[in-house]
């Protein structure tokens, strides 16, 4: 899908200027931008978006540049060894294809994801199959104490040894 947008040129001209998918901060099922779930990490790092590389449990994790948007504490980008990209995590300017992001309502993730599930033991974290995704991938939204979206990501169904929760 391409996007045409108007620009203002001098004295009321207009000029014609497409974003295309890779240009739009939207976290798809399996991919944001060029950066793609089970993408080698040499693959990765060549989209430019990987900043910041640190070793985390089983994998190593990497930030976006500062033009993506901040990431809550702890998102980013997870690079298991032999399972690539397995965790893309969205930041304050980043949506998903239903327009959740980062302070968005439960009541709105839940209403745009119907099969929306907790997990785990803290009540805080829930996921649901990522719509339109291959190979069992999920959107994973944490919420904070007034049930807004503190973060959210594109996992892969098999994380291998990267911890990320």
């Amino acid at each position: 899908m391409t996007a045409v947008v108007a620009l203002t040129v001098g004295a009321g001209g207009t000029a014609a200027a497409t974003t295309t998918p890779e240009d739009e901060q939207v976290l798809r099922a399996s991919n944001y931008k060029a950066l793609h779930l089970g993408q080698s990490e040499a693959d990765a790092l060549a989209t430019g978006l990987l900043v910041n590389p640190q070793p985390a449990e089983g994998c190593v994790y990497y930030s976006m540049p500062v033009s993506e948007g901040r990431s809550n504490l702890g998102g980013g980008v997870f690079v298991e060894p032999s399972k690539g990209v397995v965790v893309i995590s969205g930041t304050d300017q980043i949506r998903t294809p239903a327009g959740i992001g980062i302070g968005a309502p439960l009541d709105d993730v839940e209403g745009a994801y119907p099969a929306l599930a907790p997990t785990g033991p803290t009540g805080f974290v829930f996921d649901t199959p990522a719509p339109g995704g291959q190979n069992g991938e999920r959107f994973r939204f944490a919420v904070d104490e007034v049930n807004a979206v503190s973060d959210f990501a594109a996992e892969a169904a098999d994380t291998g040894t990267c911890t990320t929760s």
